[in-house]
């Protein structure tokens, strides 16, 4: 069952009766039902053995506990109860639901709380997420980051710690030999890549080591097979094996505004016109703080321009990943 079905299903069930009491309907999962409390909460209900230990968890509007539920028609039984206590979540925790459904469901009893526990702890960066801060251009912005981690850098936990996800740090990615700033175009036709580059700190050197700049250029085509949800798929099924990691990428592109739960909207299939690495030395057509030795004047406050690299060519140092990892 999907989250769409799973969130139909909550609005057509009756509230409870009386406070403590469920209305419920079950599930195609073995000992698995969705209820509504008297106060209209969703509740994902996953019978398990006496004695299980509750999951924890942090999220705010999510309870979870275990307890004794009796159903229509089954014995009082010890149930894995996991609610959703506000209204305006609904249709994350369907996509939660869903989630725990398909990894917990065909599980022995015994087994599904640690497996309900590693479902909450993998969505806990997408609980709150303001899918309004993820436009357009800013998924295209992530998709080519992903996109250069995982083809010219590779998904490591080093990577992924170096990968800064925009948020407060001069360039996209940092290491100390070197720094790397994504840019991304979706535009049309034989004119080539330009960019904006959008402060005068986007091309400034970095503390230590050298500067790149990585270009992507992509076109929309119903054809391809790359997209943002694809990606972000891709990387977290890479770091299955290093959780810590794991959960610091999924927090890093939640903070950016992606969740699951919008992922439809983000599947837009692209393909691959173009992948350029530039170095940025100093004599790379930019502008920096460095350009202005006496200071912007009065009255200008930001500075954004546009960078054609049709004029860059000079700087060009591959198209192909295997030869900046080689690097």
């Amino acid at each position: 069952m999907n989250a769409a079905e799973l969130e139909d299903l909550w609005s057509q069930i009756p509230a409870a009766p009386a406070p403590g009491l469920l209305s419920a309907e079950k599930l195609p999962a073995d000992g698995v039902w969705a209820a509504v409390d008297a106060e209209g909460h969703c509740h994902l209900l996953l019978n398990v053995p006496p004695g299980t230990q509750t999951p924890s968890t942090i999220t705010k509007g999510l309870q979870v506990r275990v307890g004794e539920h009796q159903v229509a028609g089954q014995p009082v039984s010890d149930y894995l109860d996991v609610a959703c206590l506000d209204a305006g979540t609904v249709t994350t925790f369907a996509a939660v639901a869903a989630d725990i459904i398909h990894a917990a469901g065909p599980l022995q009893a015994a087994d599904r709380a640690a497996t309900v526990g590693d479902v909450l702890e993998r969505w806990k960066w997408f609980w709150e997420v303001d899918a309004s801060r993820l436009t357009g251009n800013d998924a295209l912005a992530l998709f080519a980051e992903l996109w250069f981690l995982v083809r010219w850098t590779g998904v490591t936990p080093t990577h992924i710690d170096a990968w800064t996800a925009s948020e407060g740090s001069r360039h996209d990615f940092q290491w100390s030999h070197a720094s790397v700033e994504v840019k991304s175009t979706a535009r049309s036709g034989d004119a080539g890549s330009v960019h904006t580059i959008r402060s005068l700190d986007q091309l400034a050197p970095p503390e230590t080591g050298e500067l790149y700049l990585f270009s992507l250029r992509v076109v929309r085509d119903q054809l391809a097979n790359n997209t943002l949800p694809k990606l972000v798929d891709r990387v977290s099924a890479d770091l299955e094996g290093h959780p810590a990691a794991r959960e610091r990428f999924l927090q890093k592109v939640g903070l950016r505004g992606y969740s699951p739960v919008h992922r439809k909207a983000h599947e837009i299939p692209y393909r691959i016109v173009e992948e350029s690495l530039y170095r940025v030395s100093d004599a790379f057509p930019r502008l920096t703080r460095q350009s202005f030795p006496a200071g912007l004047p009065d009255g200008v406050v930001r500075v954004s321009y546009d960078l054609d690299l049709a004029a860059c060519s000079h700087w060009l140092i591959t198209s192909n990943p295997i030869d900046w990892q080689a690097l």
